[in-house]
């Protein structure tokens, strides 16, 4: 029997999905692992303790009949980490823990991850099978909490740690840790991921974009929707500003996963905006000096995204494998200056500036998504129609050839806890139908598997959660000819 002092495990949504069905539900489950998981592992590895990840929705893709409780019984193991960063695996995440204690009622089972901070003194109080929570950025914390484990040391010193002391009660230690610099951090030590070749070779395969390369950790932005911006990052992290890792250390990263597993591209787990700028033409410029053949998936958080930056882009990533998305979410400039004053004066994006981002991707002959949403803060039924509108357009001017490789992506929308409008919908005119922690893990255990993977948790004054689904898949139809003709992943 195999022995480990850690082993993680990444849930999926649900733990027994219709596998008949699986081409059409497996991208819901979501095999992306959080990126800093690979770093907490290797910490631990690094201070000589026995690791191991287990991405179970990668394993039930590999093999429907694959059993977590079988593979349970074949190892031995002290601490179980689960990642519960994004909401959706709410219920997996409370069902692997339950499993766990059931095989082995002596292993410690931690929770981590943004959704796991917001809601860490529900979860708590509410679930048994969670002995604590990492709150926060967690390399140093777990590594803190697994040696006190080990020498019985009492766990009030523990940074960032939330658990049930020895009279039941919940204790919450400071928030007393973020990471200074990323550069100490190994993100790539995926060998210690079961079945790790496979995770390269089918997340993007399944789920339509590249494995995430980390390029820093915090945002200047507060997206209404979003969980991971400015205002969020400091209640649940205490991180107030954004680091961004050394680009010599990007290159290592990518020459190792490129030499090691093949992979065609990967997608740069931070966006651009204006005042990074500099940053990407200092990282594309090394990847071009050391001729690293690979693509790309970059987001454009903010505008303006110049031409030179177009120019640049396209002389450093293979055409193939390469995208620039953006999400405007609307083109109403309207809706985006009520977002601008509510709760981020930067949320702008100019319909003269998102056209020219579609001239720059035509000129240079590069993939450009334009994230849309129905159901989008202050959305009138004429805003929606004129998203309609521009998506049809497009797609009869670029969709019928890959001379044009503009695409036009619709998806309904998760309100996420921590965003502006999860901590204040009544100002963004949105009725909030979950906001405990045990009501979301009970609608994403019941919610529809789809192709989609957000499950719609709101109303809005003119569109009803099925309102929001049907007209987000009607404008993601009406617009699928531009998906296949740039070679989309997802076609």
């Amino acid at each position: 029997m195999k022995s480990f002092d850690v082993i993680f495990i990444h849930p999926p949504r649900v733990l027994n999905p219709d596998h008949k069905k699986r081409a059409k539900t497996v991208r819901s489950v979501y095999l992306f692992i959080p990126m800093g998981i690979f770093a907490i592992a290797d910490t631990l590895e690094r201070e000589g303790f026995g690791v191991k990840i287990v991405n179970y929705p990668l394993e039930r893709y590999l093999n429907p009949n694959w059993s977590l409780k079988d593979y349970l019984r074949t190892i031995d193991f002290k601490i179980c980490g689960i990642d519960l960063h994004w909401i959706h695996n709410a219920h997996g995440a409370i069902e692997i823990a339950r499993i766990v204690k059931e095989e082995k009622p002596n292993v410690k089972v931690i929770l981590g991850g943004f959704s796991a901070s917001y809601f860490h003194t529900q979860i708590l109080k509410y679930y048994r099978s969670i002995d604590g929570i990492i709150r926060g950025e967690g390399e140093i914390p777990l590594l803190k909490y697994v040696q006190n484990i080990n020498q019985n040391h009492p766990l009030d010193s523990v940074p960032n740690f939330s658990y049930r002391n020895s009279s039941n009660h919940i204790k919450t230690n400071p928030l007393s840790y973020t990471a200074k610099t990323l550069d100490n951090l190994n993100f790539t030590n995926v060998s210690l991921l079961k079945n790790a070749k496979h995770y390269f070779e089918d997340c993007s395969k399944v789920m339509g974009i590249s494995v995430n390369l980390p390029i820093g950790r915090g945002c200047p932005f507060n997206c209404p929707f979003c969980g991971g911006g400015q205002r969020a990052l400091q209640n649940l992290s205490g991180r107030d500003k954004v680091i961004l890792r050394s680009p010599e250390k990007v290159i290592d990263d990518i020459t190792f996963i490129k030499d090691t597993y093949k992979v065609q591209s990967l997608f740069f787990g931070h966006g651009a905006y204006p005042a990074n700028l500099k940053y990407w033409k200092t990282l594309f410029g090394l990847i071009q000096k050391e001729k690293l053949d690979i693509g790309a998936d970059l987001e454009i958080w903010r505008l303006p995204f110049p031409k030179e930056m177009w120019k640049i882009f396209s002389k450093t990533f293979s055409r193939r494998y390469s995208s620039v998305g953006i999400s405007p979410r609307t083109l109403s400039s309207k809706v985006h200056q009520k977002i601008a004053k509510i709760c981020d004066p930067t949320f702008k994006f100019p319909e003269n500036q998102i056209e020219d981002l579609i001239k720059n991707a035509n000129l240079f002959r590069r993939t450009l998504r334009i994230w849309l949403t129905v159901g989008f803060p202050f959305q009138t039924r004429l805003d929606v129609q004129k998203d309609f509108n521009f998506g049809v357009k497009c797609m009869l001017k670029y969709g019928r050839t890959i001379l044009k490789p503009i695409t036009i992506m619709s998806e309904p929308y998760h309100i996420f806890p921590g965003s502006p409008a999860f901590e204040s919908p009544k100002i963004f005119d949105i009725n909030l139908k979950y906001n405990s922690f045990p009501q979301l893990e009970r609608f994403f255990k019941q919610a529809k598997m789809s192709f989609f993977y957000n499950a719609i948790n709101y109303d809005t004054k003119i569109l009803s959660q099925t309102s929001i689904r049907t007209l987000n898949m009607l404008l993601f139809l009406s617009t699928a000819l531009t998906l296949m003709t740039t070679g989309s992943k997802f076609s």
